[in-house]
């Protein structure tokens, strides 16, 4: 089955042509079409076999935008927590309520302590990109803390190749409302563990950012 699979994702793609293949090869030995289809999509996307066998291609590609901003995360961090959107049925722990990471960063002038909640899409879309599902719990679990919260949003691309990476502070965002690429700009992050700290500690030190 792994070497179907790998075969299907030779090139990168998988295509709606392959799919079937996979479908049909699984339906011959009595395997599961799924789990080769998830297989070949996470060799496409170089995802370890471990991961692929757990989620699907939605969640494969958070779960990759997730590893790309971690992997963002230089000597001057500390990764307090990454916590799982795992469920079985209505089953899941509480903490899968909360923003992705939670994280301690040393900065010249003190330690702050903010999230991150990690979203990736592959375009804007015609209206913009609509965060409302979760960011409410998001926002005020943050404030509850009395903590910042970024949005970490990559677009375009791929999870780990994305085309642009924006860090939206929380506060900008108005409830119930999608965002657009135009107002969020500024935003923009280049995509290093240089230019990551950089860009915290230019909010954290200055505050440019005003609500929109």
């Amino acid at each position: 089955m792994i070497w179907m699979a790998r075969v299907a994702a030779a090139d990168g793609i998988i295509t709606p042509t392959e799919r079937k293949v996979l479908s049909d090869f699984a339906k011959t030995f009595d395997l599961d079409a799924g789990k080769i289809i998830r297989m070949a999509y996470g060799f496409a996307n170089g995802i370890d076999i471990p991961e692929v066998d757990l989620v699907d291609r939605n969640e494969m590609k958070g779960r990759m935008f997730e590893q790309f901003v971690v992997s963002l995360i230089g000597s001057n961090c500390r990764l307090i927590a990454w916590r799982s959107d795992k469920i079985v049925g209505n089953t899941y722990a509480a903490e899968n309520l909360y923003p992705d990471l939670q994280i301690q960063h040393k900065l010249d002038a003190a330690n702050v302590e903010y999230f991150v909640e990690c979203k990736y899409r592959s375009s804007w879309g015609e209206d913009g990109i609509d965060l409302s599902e979760q960011f409410n719990r998001y926002h005020f679990h943050a404030k509850d803390r009395g903590v910042e919260l970024f949005i970490a949003l990559g677009v375009g691309g791929t999870p780990s190749d994305h085309e642009e990476l924006f860090l939206i502070t929380g506060r900008m965002v108005k409830l119930d409302k999608k965002i657009d690429r135009a107002r969020f700009i500024k935003c923009i992050c280049g995509k290093s563990s240089e230019d990551y700290h950089k860009y915290i500690a230019h909010y954290y030190q200055k505050r440019i950012f005003k609500s929109v």
